[in-house]
């Protein structure tokens, strides 16, 4: 009789669960990363806004009214791209926490079996012990 382990399905809902709970963290990073990248480049816009308000103060002043609007524009978008930055990383926490309370029911699971396997096998074996012993006992008895 081979071992069958009741809860199997639910095992494997468990590790199901977590495959797409790992999906929706990679999703979640690169999303980070693309808010990332975006934030790094606007921060650049801006250092360069600024080098050019630098020079419009020195060599074009009348000019320089535009390059303050825009340099106060770019370090608007700037903080908007570190709020976003700020919110995925939250987010980003939240589904590490998710995956890691599948990994915990997963690994339950896991462990459980385990068990039951091992429980099983020596039951089994107990079981045909006391067969080699009620065997060899019937064959002193007829000697």
């Amino acid at each position: 009789m081979p071992f069958k382990f009741r809860l199997e399905a639910s095992l494997r809902l468990a590790e199901q669960e977590m495959d797409i709970e790992q999906g929706l963290l990679a999703q979640e990073l690169r999303t980070l990363g693309n808010l990332t990248e975006q934030r790094d480049l606007q921060t650049q816009l801006l250092n360069e806004a600024f080098e050019k308000q630098k020079i419009a103060c020195l060599e074009e002043p009348q000019i320089l009214n535009l390059w303050q609007r825009y340099c106060y524009d770019q370090k608007n978008i700037l903080l908007k791209r570190e709020k976003e930055v700020e919110e995925q990383n939250i987010q980003v926490e939240k589904q590490r926490e998710k995956l890691l309370e599948c990994r915990i029911k997963t690994e339950k699971y896991k462990r459980l079996k385990e068990k039951k396997i091992r429980l099983f096998y020596i039951t089994k074996l107990k079981k045909e012990q006391s067969e080699i012993d009620e065997i060899a006992q019937n064959l002193r008895g007829w000697k």
